[in-house]
């Protein structure tokens, strides 16, 4: 575009009204700044749903325990071993295991109640 005076215009000062951008084309736009910031990780990672953090929460306390448990029995036997006494020193570590593991789970699961009680948070829905 030419001025009263010859010179042009920049493409960034012509008048607003002469482009009219539809609610697609506005919609479209977005999407893409949006796939453009998550892909540059400008985007903070969406927060974890409580279902998400309740599984995860259980699978640790159930590997906890299982691993209490195999490290118990591990060196019992090996203990017993040791003694000459393989077979016993298995059973009481197995129980030493056992009591580590139920301490573990017992642990997190008051710290599981801990959180949700800061949270205010019931297992109700809708409530």
């Amino acid at each position: 575009m030419r001025r009263e005076d010859g010179s042009r215009d920049s493409p960034a000062m012509t008048d607003p009204e002469q482009h009219s951008y539809s609610r697609a084309d506005l919609d479209r736009l977005g999407e893409k700044v949006a796939k453009g910031r998550t892909a540059a990780g400008l985007d903070p990672a969406p927060a974890r749903t409580r279902a998400d953090t309740a599984m995860g929460d259980g699978l640790r306390i159930a590997i906890e325990f299982v691993v209490s448990v195999l490290v118990g029995a591990g060196l019992g036997y090996f203990i017993g071993g040791l003694l000459g006494g393989a077979v016993i020193g298995l059973l009481i570590g197995l129980l030493f295991g056992f009591a580590a593991g139920l301490r573990g789970v017992y642990r997190g699961m008051m710290a599981g109640s801990a959180e949700s009680a800061e949270e205010g948070t019931r297992d109700e829905p809708g409530v």
